[in-house]
């Protein structure tokens, strides 16, 4: 046993997840964290805020494990589940899951402790993200981790064997604890998840190489490893017996559940479908009667379209007769305008022609009107002036013919009046007095002929005037 503990290297394997950086969580207000669960066992970054689109992480996640159960992993294509939590500002409300991945153990990166290889880092969005697309970038990678056992004098070794044994009941209590635990617990899910704390779980997988609170290594012999592993391999198989044992009970309940929800969902659609076979029914009747109607509406239609149709040909008739004789009434009118048109053109041109005649005769009537009536107009002047002449001696003779008649008329008066004169006198003076009436009577006549004759000649006159002045342009 001392010589086997002594000098010993032992190859173990630690599995990385390197959290390097997040992109796409401008919009998340608050701050997040970053789980990583791998055989059950979760393990998750320090809080981080969200003060930028692009946040920088650099975190590492370790898990611990021999060569054996990294094998086992690799075989039954075991993941690694990493879970991104948004933790909002308000604690009031819940925490959020942004989304999710899972990254294969045959995809990890395995670097030996030799070599020099070059750690990839590749981006992932996030699986079952609602809203926006979120993406980490990250490395998974597998590398060698070597324990080197410390050579212990005898009574260590004692000391850690009873450390060990120690170790190994606080074990066995713990995992009959879990058994409880899951023998009490419910829910169905397709994984088994126990979260165990870090001091466990260094227990389970990594008891030989992890040191005890006194600062002192536990080293187990690779028999007690194997003893450990079959003991967990046997609780593993209870564990799903009894998972199996449990889910045939709930097929049962739910099953019994599923036939009574059946069965009330099959009552319940039956009812339904009387009523809407029932509804359907009365929709068919309701339809047979709207057919009818509709048939007896579409006879009144067809004989309103036929009358229709019969006013439609009626008015088409009259329309293209009015048309007809409008147009031959417009050809009519059409024709006569372009008569009257062409009459009025030519009447036109003979007034034009019948104007310019006038004009020269116009002309000619001026200058004869300025060469003979001027003479004449000169002489009836003349005349004019001798007769206004006469007629002033003419009104000079009355107006001294009656002042001789008042005179006479006043002694024949006197001698009348007298009785003085004789008979003869008297005779003498009635024959004078005769004669001097016949001698005005005759003058007033000859004024009154004078006066005439002035009138005509002013008529003359004034209407050879009037032709002059019609004449002139």
């Amino acid at each position: 046993m001392t010589n086997s503990l002594q000098g010993i290297d032992r190859t173990n394997k630690k599995i990385i997840l390197h959290i390097i950086s997040a992109y796409g969580f401008g919009l998340v207000k608050g701050s997040i964290v970053v789980h990583a669960t791998l055989m059950n066992i979760q393990q998750e970054t320090p809080i981080i805020p969200v003060n930028n689109n692009e946040l920088k992480i650099y975190n590492e996640i370790i898990w611990y494990l021999d060569t054996l159960t990294l094998k086992k992993l690799k075989m039954s294509n075991t993941s690694v589940k990493i879970e991104c939590i948004h933790i909002p500002a308000n604690k009031s409300s819940s925490n959020e899951k942004l989304g999710y991945l899972l990254f294969n153990l045959k995809d990890a990166q395995t670097i030996n402790s030799i070599s020099n290889d070059r750690i990839e880092n590749k981006s992932y969005k996030l699986i079952g993200s609602k809203n926006c697309s979120y993406t980490l970038t990250i490395s998974l990678r597998i590398e060698d981790f070597i324990v080197k056992t410390i050579k212990t004098p005898p009574k260590q070794i004692k000391h850690l064997q009873l450390i060990n044994n120690k170790n190994i009941k606080d074990k066995t209590n713990y995992l009959q604890k879990v058994n409880k635990s899951v023998e009490e617990n419910t829910n169905l899910k397709e994984n088994i998840e126990i979260d165990l704390p870090k001091s466990d779980v260094n227990i389970l997988e990594q008891t030989e190489y992890l040191p005890t609170k006194e600062e002192s290594i536990n080293v187990f012999t690779s028999d007690v490893q194997q003893k450990i592993i079959e003991e967990l391999e046997v609780w593993k198989d209870k564990q799903m017996t009894l998972f199996k044992e449990k889910i045939k009970i709930k097929e049962e309940q739910l099953l019994k559940e599923f036939n009574k929800k059946w069965l009330d969902d099959r009552k319940r659609i039956e009812e339904d479908l009387t009523n809407e076979i029932s509804k359907c029914k009365a929709l068919a009747e309701n339809v047979d009667k709207m057919a009818d109607m509709l048939k007896e509406r579409e006879t009144i239609v067809t004989a309103k379209e036929l009358e229709l149709a019969c006013k439609k040909d009626c008015i088409d008739n009259k329309y293209i007769s009015l048309v007809q004789n409008v147009q031959s009434s417009n050809g009519q009118t059409f024709n006569e305008l372009n008569n009257k048109i062409f009459e009025l053109t030519t009447k036109l041109q003979d007034s034009e022609k019948m104007n310019i005649l006038l004009k020269k005769e116009n002309k000619q009537l001026k200058n004869d009107f300025n060469t003979n009536y001027g003479i004449q107009i000169q002489h009836l002047e003349n005349k004019i002036s001798n007769l206004e002449s006469k007629y002033a001696e003419a009104n000079q003779s009355c107006m001294f013919f009656k002042e001789r008649w008042i005179t006479s008329v006043r002694k024949i008066n006197q001698i009348l009046s007298s009785k003085l004169y004789e008979s003869k006198t008297n005779e003498h003076l009635l024959n004078k007095r005769q004669n001097v009436q016949n001698i005005l009577t005759n003058q007033l006549v000859e004024r009154q002929q004078d006066e005439d004759k002035i009138k005509q000649l002013l008529n003359k006159l004034s209407q050879d005037m009037t032709n002059i002045n019609y004449l002139s342009p």
